[in-house]
């Protein structure tokens, strides 16, 4: 089933917040000096970047169809 155009601008509006959130806890991981507080950022960063393949597979999916 295609997407609707309100449906598309939502996940796109998504990807750019997952996009400025993976900036952001990427640039928090450079700044930390606790190894462990580098670790977290380092690993939150990783699991946004997991989100915003999914948010962009369902945008190729869609536009497949």
């Amino acid at each position: 089933m295609p997407l609707t155009s309100k449906e598309l601008m939502l996940i796109q509006d998504n990807i750019s917040m997952c996009e400025s959130n993976i900036k952001y806890l990427q640039g928090c991981a450079q700044l930390a000096n606790d190894s462990q507080i580098k670790n977290l950022c380092n690993q939150m960063a990783s699991e946004e970047k997991n989100g915003l393949q999914l948010l962009i597979k369902h945008i190729n999916t869609a536009g497949q169809q």
